[in-house]
């Protein structure tokens, strides 16, 4: 305890010094919109897009989705030689969006706000993919806010043909609509202009999109490159400095998704002239704040990150959940189903404009193996996440402690099945009908790549062997109901979820027990 205050009062110092010289997060001069869309002119990366994955439509949900344009100045910021924040370029100049969907009918509104960044690689939205139903069925209120680019995408743009840097993807996309999205070279304003972002959403100004609406709090959520994003944002201290009159903070808690401190990708660069730090830069590690965290992992991170993690804590600062969850690689198995990347929406619009998609470097890489991918749910186990934290944060009611996935030397323990030992508690492990993991054979190049992200199959264990193991398929089903439903009630899973999942295993379960009679 006397450890975590001196690291509180150390960080709190350093804050204040920065705050002195740099006061209240206010960069945002000048919002535009609700911008009209016509015939000829939409949303990019609209919810509803014909012939996408999910296409939501919002008007049967009583939901509206604007669009808005904020122009203002941030911030850059660099390490000096004592390690302390210092301005790097100051006033830089900005012109960017907000997507908003949210209840037609004002007094339906929850007041939780949800707040994704959107992916700098074609400006994908994994947070909304995953937890649109989520958000709906609860009265919730979504924003993607773009908050740039990164070298990665900057750097496919430049090699052509189209660009992949999501800022310049809207210029591509319709230059007319999106002339006045100007995102500058300096990426590092991103932290400030996501701040004053909250900000905005939380107060009186006329120019408040969701202003005469009682936001109670604002729940920040992405995946990949967007959880990595909050945990920078945490760590150098813009949380602690995104404060509202009162001193409350601007963001209530952060689900970081798919992103680990010990991954190369999982802290972004605090301005664009800084390398990427190394895995065990102290920097990494996750700082103790006043809202809780939850991580959530995917065996893809933690394999190829095995070094320790924040340990769990219900402590008020410093509130911090892990979660590991095996069988699933990155973001891959986010929508049910595993749709390929290029039926997500924005994908399918840019593929109607001449967008070449299948040659696209993006977020995920298409599925190319011709076998069954994983269809651990993924997507459930995170709403579930997003339900803990909200219940965290609004109620103070702690959620369910996992443990780590098991490591055997330097792989992930497997039991006599072939799942994974540890992590999130998964019925489909617990009470299997297949196997999870890496594909063993050598015949199909394609699922064992030689480089990139591995692929994780499922190999149903056959008819034979579900007899062996359970008798019959209404024995299977027994035991596969009683798992869920501990989970339901360990809140591992939404009530929803389960009963979907119990419909898919009975249809897989029937289908392999007939397949071995």
């Amino acid at each position: 305890m006397r450890r975590t205050a001196c690291t509180l009062a150390m960080i709190g110092a350093a804050i204040g010094a920065l705050v002195a010289a740099d006061p209240a997060l206010a960069g945002i001069d000048k919002v535009d919109g609700p911008i009209p869309v016509t015939a000829q002119s939409h949303v990019y990366n609209t919810a509803s897009v014909p012939g996408s994955v999910p296409a939501v439509d919002l008007a049967a949900q009583g939901y509206m989705e604007e669009e808005y344009f904020l122009h203002g100045t941030a911030d850059a910021y660099r390490h000096d030689p004592s390690g302390a924040l210092a301005v790097l370029a100051k006033d830089v100049p900005y012109g960017t969006r907000i997507v908003v969907r949210r209840p037609k009918d004002a007094a339906k509104f929850s007041g939780l706000v949800h707040f994704e960044p959107i992916h700098p690689s074609q400006g994908g939205t994994s947070h909304w993919v995953a937890m649109s139903g989520y958000m709906m069925a609860h009265g919730d209120i979504y924003v993607a806010a773009g908050l740039g680019d990164d070298a990665p995408s900057r750097a496919i743009s430049a090699k052509g043909p189209v660009p992949t840097a999501q800022s310049q993807v809207l210029q591509w996309f319709d230059p007319q609509r999106y002339g006045a999205i100007q995102w500058p070279a300096e990426d590092g304003i991103r932290y400030q202009v996501m701040a004053d972002m909250g900000a905005l959403l939380r107060s009186d100004t006329p120019q408040n999109p969701l202003r005469g609406l009682k936001v109670r709090r604002i729940l920040v959520g992405g995946w990949s490159f967007t959880g990595s994003v909050q945990r920078t944002f945490i760590n150098e201290g813009f949380h602690d400095r995104a404060r509202l009159p009162g001193g409350k903070p601007v963001f209530d808690g952060y689900l970081i998704g798919i992103s680990s401190r010990w991954n190369g990708g999982g802290y972004i660069p605090l301005n664009s002239q800084e390398p990427v730090t190394h895995n065990d830069d102290p920097r990494r590690t996750l700082k103790p704040i006043d809202v809780p965290v939850i991580e959530f992992m995917s065996e893809f991170e933690v394999g190829t990150g095995p070094g320790p993690q924040t340990s769990d804590s219900d402590a008020k600062v410093g509130a911090h959940r892990l979660y590991q969850l095996g069988a699933v690689v990155h973001g891959a198995s986010m929508i049910d189903g595993n749709p390929p990347r290029e039926k997500r929406p924005n994908f399918v619009q840019l593929a109607a404009k001449g967008y070449p998609v299948a040659g696209a470097k993006g977020e995920e890489a298409l599925n190319v193996c011709p076998l069954p991918i994983s269809d651990v749910p993924h997507g459930a186990l995170a709403r579930a996440a997003v339900e803990n934290l909200r219940l965290w944060t609004d109620k103070g009611i702690a959620p369910p402690h996992a443990p780590p996935l098991a490591w055997d030397g330097d792989k992930i323990r497997r039991d006599a099945v072939g799942n994974p030992v540890g992590g999130m508690p998964v019925a489909e492990f617990k009470v299997p009908l297949a196997s999870y993991g890496p594909y063993k054979g050598t015949d199909l190049p394609a699922c064992t790549p030689a480089k990139g992200r591995p692929i994780f199959v499922r190999a149903d264990l056959g008819g034979a062997a579900l007899k062996a193991r359970y008798g019959s398929a209404e024995a299977f089903v027994r035991q596969y109901d009683a798992q869920v439903d501990g989970m339901v009630r360990q809140r591992w899973l939404l009530p929803e979820d389960a009963a979907a999942l119990k419909e898919k295993a009975r249809r897989d379960a029937g289908a392999q027990f007939a397949a071995g009679s």
